[in-house]
């Protein structure tokens, strides 16, 4: 397989950067994706974390019925919208989806790969 599509299939099923830190080598390209993406998945789970722990404090006090309809009610009011969570969102799936396709564009681009078995110059003996 190439190292291009096992790059991209880390990156892909993993987490973004993964294939071009563990496959191509590439520790500062990877970053660039990994550091957004890990950044918006924080973000994000904050942002649920916070809401969950709100609506089970409300089901465990007893302000909120433990009714499946209500409580999704209770969901669909919370505020997980806003300009932090649409640019968490966006820095995911566009980090996300530039990883892969830079694997799948660069990773057998000869000019960043370095060998690993480096050939004797030719005229040596």
């Amino acid at each position: 397989m190439k190292q291009s599509i096992k790059a991209a299939l880390i990156s892909a099923l993993l987490f973004p950067g993964l294939g071009q830190i563990l496959v191509l080598k590439r520790f500062a390209r990877g970053c660039i994706f990994l550091l957004p993406t890990l950044a918006g998945a924080v973000t994000i789970l904050r942002v649920v974390a916070v809401q969950v722990n709100a609506l089970a404090g409300q089901l465990a006090n007893g302000t909120l019925p433990f009714d499946i309809t209500m409580i999704a009610q209770q969901i669909a009011a919370s505020r997980t919208n806003g300009p932090a969570m649409t640019a968490a969102t966006l820095a995911c799936v566009l980090c996300w989806s530039a990883s892969i396709l830079d694997a799948i564009l660069f990773g057998n681009d000869q000019h960043y790969h370095h060998p690993q078995h480096p050939h004797p110059q030719q005229g040596q003996q």
